[in-house]
């Protein structure tokens, strides 16, 4: 009798770790491919930034935080301090709004076939040319805009300012606004 229960133990272990391996070898469901309808509404920012992107295909960001402005400036900040930053492309003044257009758009990455794609909402706030009176090192124009990682939660549809690569982190999470 005991080594029928030994039996039936090992036979009931091997059926328990079979239909776990074959549970945890099931592919998860990907991700909800993202349309225009889905992204059509107010974004609120971690930093208490609002992006509105519009059916129409215009956006416009309000009020715009230090912190999202900062991101959006990165690569003239490496170079220029705020203050010629200003007064070079922005007539003197800290954006605290701006307005542009937005288009979805795919990624895919050609190298490897097993990496889903990926969807970004591309901003373009237009390009920013230097002011007439600039000093002589006035950078060239530039082009003001943002590509923000679309990316989906399971409950729903976040956008990620990156600060570099999706795996470097990010700057600013933006949800769907409760208004």
């Amino acid at each position: 009798m005991a080594g029928v229960w030994i039996k039936t133990g090992a036979a009931t272990a091997t059926l328990t770790l079979v239909a776990t391996l074959a549970v945890g070898c099931t592919p998860a469901t990907p991700p909800p491919i993202p349309t225009n309808a889905d992204l059509t509404r107010a974004w609120c920012g971690s930093s208490g930034d609002r992006i509105d992107l519009r059916q129409d295909g215009s956006s416009r960001v309000e009020p715009m935080s230090d912190t999202y402005l900062s991101h959006l400036l990165r690569d003239l900040s490496h170079t220029w301090t705020d203050q010629f930053i200003w007064r070079t492309y922005f007539d003197g003044r800290k954006p605290t709004s701006t307005d542009g257009t937005w288009l979805l758009s795919e990624y895919e990455n050609e190298g490897d076939q097993n990496v889903d794609p990926r969807w970004w909402v591309r901003l373009d706030f237009g390009k920013r040319a230097s002011a007439d009176r600039h000093e002589k090192e006035a950078p060239d124009p530039y082009e003001f805009g943002d590509t923000l990682l679309v990316s989906h939660d399971g409950n729903g549809f976040e956008l990620f300012a990156l600060d570099g690569r999706p795996d470097e982190g990010w700057s600013s999470r933006f949800t769907p606004c409760a208004d």
